[in-house]
């Protein structure tokens, strides 16, 4: 992801695989890089009050993935941070 990821990905929660567009960023410098960003589902469905605070897994289209946080909710863009090896 170098420090900015936007494209296609999948959100990973419970037996769901969920597709959604995302634009991820990380911190240029410091220990495990944190990230964070948004992501918004590419079909009609807003699904994100069920999720918010919920932690998932994000998988990007090369097939890396990470653990996130849905930090806001709502019929637009979702709010989300990530935990661990950013999905690069």
């Amino acid at each position: 992801m170098d420090h900015f990821y936007r494209g296609p990905a999948t959100l990973l929660t419970g037996g769901a695989e969920i597709p959604v567009d995302v634009a991820l960023f990380t911190e240029p410098t410091g220990a495990g890089r944190p990230w964070s960003g948004t992501m918004r589902p590419e079909g009609p469905e807003p699904l994100w009050a069920e999720l918010e605070g919920d932690t998932a897994h994000l998988r990007l289209s090369d097939g890396r993935e990470g653990r996130i946080t849905v930090l806001g909710s709502g019929f637009g863009p979702v709010e989300v941070s990530g935990e661990g090896p950013a999905p690069s």
